[in-house]
């Protein structure tokens, strides 16, 4: 029954990207006032759910599996997106590790008209221990690119996660910080063509990750820029 629930949760927490409906085309359509709080909510999404653990894979070590990411409303004065509206989107992401501590990982998706390519870097802030109620560290950066017939945006984040060793469920916690710029390239006003913003924002999470024999299961909460987010994913780790 425990199993059926978590998987139940998962797969619910899983669907949120997807049954997220943002109409990003209403991007063409933008005001001035926009382009910030939409950078903002674009950032999140973009820094959000990419690591559940800070214990690194291990020399050869090999991790793939589905990220999805959502946001329970837009920012003030985000009228590209619906208000009261959940947006997200999906991601696969494969991992390996090297030498030292440190993984490598690589992500990319497409999304209602959106495409997100990316990857990072991750270092094991001090020798891993796997004996139970120990706690991991880990240092990661990441960069994204995410594009659109009316816009893109590179996004660049730093931060970092501790995880405790509890035997089936093992809690974790992050924090970092987003760097996004945001440029419209084919928008109604055409004056706004070409206009590049920049924002950056702390961002803090909070989750669990389920382990199983060689997969795992995921689920976090995350507040930014005065909004909050869910977080899931599911993979194969070995």
């Amino acid at each position: 029954m425990l199993k059926k629930t978590i998987c139940f949760v998962f797969a619910s927490l899983l669907g949120l990207s997807c049954a997220a409906a943002a109409d990003y085309d209403n991007f063409y359509d933008l005001t001035p006032v926009s382009l910030k709080p939409f950078a903002r909510d674009l950032g999140s999404l973009l820094g959000s759910g990419s690591n559940q653990t800070a214990r690194p894979l291990g020399f050869a070590g090999f991790d793939i599996g589905v990220r999805g990411v959502a946001q329970f409303n837009p920012s003030r004065g985000n009228t590209v997106l619906k208000k009261n509206n959940l947006f997200g989107f999906g991601v696969v992401q494969a991992e390996i590790g090297m030498p030292y501590r440190i993984d490598g990982f690589v992500r990319g998706g497409a999304f209602e008209g959106i495409s997100v390519a990316g990857g990072g870097l991750r270092y094991g802030l001090w020798n891993v221990s796997d004996e139970k109620y120990k706690v991991n560290a880990m240092w990661v950066g990441m960069a994204n690119m995410a594009t659109h017939r009316y816009f893109y945006a590179i996004h660049f984040n730093t931060g970092v996660v501790i995880s405790i060793n509890i035997p089936v469920v093992a809690p974790y916690l992050g924090i970092a910080y987003d760097f996004t710029k945001l440029e419209a390239q084919n928008v109604a006003d055409g004056t706004l063509v070409g206009k590049q913003v920049r924002v950056s924002e702390p961002r803090f999470t909070a989750g669990l990750r389920v382990k199983m024999k060689l997969g795992y299961l995921a689920g976090g909460l995350t507040y930014t820029h005065d909004r909050s987010l869910v977080n899931a994913s599911a993979g194969f780790r070995f």
